[in-house]
């Protein structure tokens, strides 16, 4: 057993310390919610003295990406009280959820970072953004009504199950697979969030939006269409609230701008935020489990540069009909590195290799990263949850 996973009668001190580190007010909702995320979590701390003087969770995922499933732990609430900062404790505790990530056959790991600089030292990288959306309520769309489907409104605690199997189906880019208690979770965190589903003329779900009131705002935070029709029901359902809203925005997983679908592409203030990182774990799982799209490749030696001494190798890597063949050979000379980094970027399909090439972050046979690029998918990953 790790000497830093802490038992879970800690609740309470690792609870008060979270309040103290993020300047949390107390209350019964936010301490159950959180008992929640503690009681399905790996829970890693450090004592100084009586205290907890550093803590961090560690959430078991499983992800689905691009149809292969990857097991992921989700890093959370990495915190350090301020008389015991700078002692190196949290930095202590990454390595050894780490550590322990890659010996529970934990391929990835997602985070989101108070600062990317820092998280990039333990070898996660950017590779999720979001394109926030926001309009004037004088500014929406005009939207016809449609003679076709309807769309019926409910609390968020009567979401029907039908949601979570459309969410399931249309998840495939990296998002979490939300499990029945990541679900009860989400729901119990967000109780006053309220839900619009859209049915066909058959009462059958085509689409589905979450949203939530926040100053004068109506915010959406989840929607998932299944076809035209789904998407203009829900559209005109949003601008139906044209009169009790100022503003309206819309924080999407999908970070291609589309401002071009617009009317006029200036009624709308659009921007892409950087969201969360990720980080691989164990590569040799990753490569070997991949969804390749290429059938063939020629042997390629490239160095991984990676503080995690079980990637940190020269691998050789070919491809034949649809097999890869991965193995160590640090005897072998590389063709080119490439850092843990960079390497994430380019096999979650954030940045091709060739760019990252271009802007001098991996050097090495020009040709070698062109063939290896065309491995890998060049689709953006999205991802909804937060953690």
């Amino acid at each position: 057993m790790n000497k830093y996973l802490i038992s879970k009668d800690k609740f309470n001190e690792f609870y008060d310390l979270y309040l103290y580190s993020f300047n949390r007010d107390d209350s019964q909702h936010r301490k159950d919610v959180f008992k929640e995320r503690f009681d399905h979590s790996l829970v890693y701390g450090i004592m100084n003295g009586q205290k907890l003087g550093s803590g961090l969770f560690s959430i078991p995922f499983d992800i689905n990406f691009h149809g292969v499933g990857f097991k992921m732990n989700g890093i959370g609430d990495v915190m350090s009280a301020p008389e015991f900062g700078g002692r190196g404790g949290a930095s202590s505790l990454m390595k050894a959820a780490l550590t322990d990530m890659y010996q529970n056959n934990v391929t990835l790991s997602y985070l989101a970072p108070f600062s990317f600089g820092y998280y990039r030292q333990f070898g996660y990288e950017q590779v999720f953004d979001h394109t926030k959306i926001t309009m004037e309520n004088t500014q929406l769309p005009r939207v016809k009504n449609s003679d076709q489907g309807h769309v019926e409104r409910f609390a968020i605690k009567d979401l029907p199950e039908a949601v979570k199997t459309m969410y399931f189906e249309n998840n495939h880019r990296g998002g979490v697979v939300r499990a029945t208690w990541w679900w009860d979770h989400m729901l119990d965190k967000h109780q006053d969030y309220q839900i619009a589903l859209a049915y066909d003329d058959n009462d059958v779900l085509i689409g589905y939006l979450i949203y939530y009131d926040e100053n004068e705002t109506f915010n959406i935070h989840e929607w998932f269409n299944l076809n035209p029709l789904s998407r203009k029901l829900l559209l005109k359902f949003v601008t139906k609230h044209q009169s009790i809203f100022q503003r309206f925005s819309y924080e999407s997983p999908d970070p291609d701008f589309k401002a071009d679908l617009l009317i006029d592409p200036y009624s709308a203030k659009l921007e892409v935020t950087p969201y969360m990182m990720a980080r691989i774990v164990n590569l040799e799982d990753f490569l070997k489990r991949y969804p390749i799209k290429k059938m063939n490749l020629a042997k390629i030696y490239f160095k991984v540069d990676d503080t995690l001494e079980w990637n940190n190798h020269t691998w050789e890597l070919s491809i034949n009909d649809g097999i890869v063949d991965l193995k160590i050979a640090d005897d072998k000379k590389d063709d080119f590195e490439v850092s843990i980094q960079s390497l994430t970027k380019a096999m979650f399909g954030y940045r091709s290799l060739n760019s990252l090439a271009k802007y001098g972050f991996i050097q090495g046979d020009l040709g070698k990263i062109k063939a290896l690029d065309e491995v890998f998918v060049h689709e953006k990953p999205q991802l909804i949850d937060y953690f």
